[in-house]
């Protein structure tokens, strides 16, 4: 090793870096560990252009080598200061999925919903709330096939279109319920027409029974003359 100049008296020791004040004239770079010191000699390190990573460490070590280190110094020295000059490359981040394709979504005559319920013809009398349920049913059994209007936009009530005046407002209910749930509406309709014809035939057996009781009234009054 030659010894280390001095440095002019005009000069701070900050100045030389080769100082006995910054290493004894030896440097220790970045990436290097401090138990490898580097020779006078040996050039900074740096990557030429247009040369590969192995070209570089070829170019470090036999620099290295020439400088005075020995073959396992050179060894290091060339594959830490690769290290620094080729840091690694991190990853690249994953591309975000790509949404699914949102499918149009078709409105359903039912999901469209049922419109003209709410309008009342103007000469319709004032509908109460209720009437018998067999009525109401009566009256949807007659204006339904005159009143409902199919189409491929949705189910459209015309109640104009009826022959008479619905009973209650119930009764409208009942006739958006025959086109919306159709099977609960037939149940519906089976149990009041089965209670219309209980009914119709209790009031049939009363009559005969008053009829046979005016008979037996009859057979005991005396003759007239």
């Amino acid at each position: 090793m030659k010894p280390t100049p001095k440095p002019p008296a005009d000069q701070t020791p900050a100045e030389h870096p080769n100082t006995p004040e910054h290493g004894e004239g030896k440097v220790t770079p970045a990436g290097l560990g401090a138990d490898l010191q580097l020779p006078e000699g040996l050039p900074p390190a740096h990557a030429k252009p247009h040369e590969t990573q192995r070209q570089t460490w070829d170019r470090l070590r036999r620099e290295a080598k020439a400088a005075g280190m020995v073959r396992l110094e050179s060894l290091s020295y060339a594959n830490r200061e690769v290290e620094r000059l080729y840091p690694p490359t991190p990853p690249p981040e994953p591309a975000p999925p790509e949404p699914a394709p949102i499918a149009p979504i078709v409105a359903t005559p039912r999901e469209i919903g049922v419109s003209g319920l709410g309008d009342i013809p103007a000469n319709w009398p004032s509908l109460p709330p209720n009437a018998s349920l067999q009525a109401e049913i009566a009256w949807v059994q007659a204006s339904r096939l005159d009143v409902v209007q199919e189409s491929p936009q949705g189910t459209v009530v015309d109640l104009s279109r009826a022959v008479t005046p619905a009973p209650s407002r119930a009764a409208i209910g009942w006739l958006e319920t025959s086109i919306r749930a159709y099977s609960k509406y037939c149940d519906i309709a089976a149990r009041a027409t089965a209670s219309q014809e209980h009914e119709a035939e209790q009031v049939r057996r009363e009559r005969l029974a008053i009829d046979d009781i005016r008979a037996l009234l009859r057979e005991m009054l005396p003759p007239s003359g």
